[in-house]
């Protein structure tokens, strides 16, 4: 019998998406739908873009609401105090604004204080806006533990004029993390061909990732040049904000953290400050020349995917995001990595080791 004290829910879904142009228009009335007191949090540049956008609107609906700049790192510290003040001002639904730590931010906010949340991505850096986990940091940059939330987001109002207008390098970011999807869900899973092969949540997982992958390796070029004109941006903001974080969801608990992932926790722990002039994603980019190489991809592959990062202006190598690649630091990379990634036998760290060469 299955112990109903251990079930660990599938953290997939969103309760509502909507995506499209203009559709900042619906974010008063999604407010009052959830009480009609907000309580917006957004880093200080994100937030001017929404209220430019929103603002009108919202007077105009006599929504209730005040607006809070938050310039720190995204921390379990600070998403307590965002709770408090919107307990304590009688807030009765909380709006994340901008990019992927701010909302973590505001999603973390919605986990202490129990009121649902609201999110208003400004850009397709990352999938953050539609997940159920938030990921903290400490005050200096580096990863803490992640907060998983209790129930999906209540709401993801994916505007696609105010996505539109963030610069290139968030969308570049944002379309190497996706791509990397798929790569790191054959971790240690190369041998998996079909269903039968593995569990059905990690064949879905696959599935999905690799539709992600060709979808965006095959349009990242019209993307980047054309951003919110190219042909399909409104399916890229669809696979960006909403598909990929599913395809997180259902790789939880099934070796999610691979290396391309891995090296991303590396660097804002242990390069902390050379990184943090980096992007998620671009650091998840580097990561993910290993991660191809690791498993095992023809070289013609992988110069693929590092032809649209040169492309897109990306960073190709270790060293283009500041890791100072010698023997000694090299070694620590690779047993840090090998470590968060459950590689332990001698045969996976030389592959590893060699696999490293292809971001170098």
């Amino acid at each position: 019998m299955t112990d109903r004290f251990h079930i660990s829910p599938l953290k997939v879904g969103c309760g509502k998406f909507f995506h499209g142009k203009g559709l900042i228009a619906l974010l008063p009335s999604e407010i009052k739908r959830l009480g009609g007191k907000a309580l917006f949090i957004g880093g200080p540049s994100s937030m001017d873009r929404v209220m430019q956008a929103a603002e009108a609107d919202l007077i105009s609906a006599k929504v209730t609401y005040h607006v809070v700049r938050h310039q720190a790192q995204c921390t379990t510290k600070w998403a307590g105090e965002y709770a408090k003040t919107a307990l304590e001002g009688g807030y009765t639904v909380l709006v994340g604004c901008g990019g992927g730590k701010v909302i973590d931010e505001a999603k973390g906010a919605s986990y202490f204080s129990g009121l649902p949340i609201i999110t208003v991505p400004t850009s397709l850096a990352t999938c953050v806006a539609t997940s159920m986990v938030a990921i903290m940091y400490n005050d200096k940059g580096q990863r803490a533990p992640a907060i998983t939330l209790k129930k999906e987001v209540d709401v993801c109002i994916a505007d696609e004029d105010l996505i539109g207008s963030a610069p290139r390098r968030l969308l570049a970011a944002g379309i190497l993390d996706d791509i990397a999807k798929m790569p790191e869900s054959y971790h240690q899973k190369m041998n998996m061909r079909d269903y039968r092969d593995c569990s059905l949540e990690e064949y879905i997982q696959i599935l999905n990732s690799r539709g992600i992958y060709h979808f965006l390796l095959g349009e990242g070029r019209d993307l980047y040049d054309n951003g919110k004109n190219a042909k399909r941006f409104h399916d890229a903001v669809l696979t960006n904000l909403l598909h990929t974080s599913i395809v997180s969801g259902f790789a939880d608990g099934s070796g999610q953290l691979a290396i391309a992932h891995a090296t991303y926790d590396f660097m804002r722990n242990f390069n902390t400050e050379k990184a943090s002039a980096f992007l998620h994603g671009e650091i998840v980019a580097v990561g993910l020349m290993i991660q191809m190489a690791f498993n095992g991809y023809p070289e013609s592959e992988i110069q693929k995917v590092r032809d649209l990062m040169a492309y897109m202006h990306m960073p190709l190598t270790l060293q283009d995001i500041r890791f100072d690649a010698t023997p000694d630091s090299l070694d620590f990379f690779i047993g840090k990595v090998a470590e968060a990634t459950s590689l332990s036998s001698t045969e996976d760290i030389g592959l590893l080791r060699r696999s490293v060469k292809a971001a170098l």
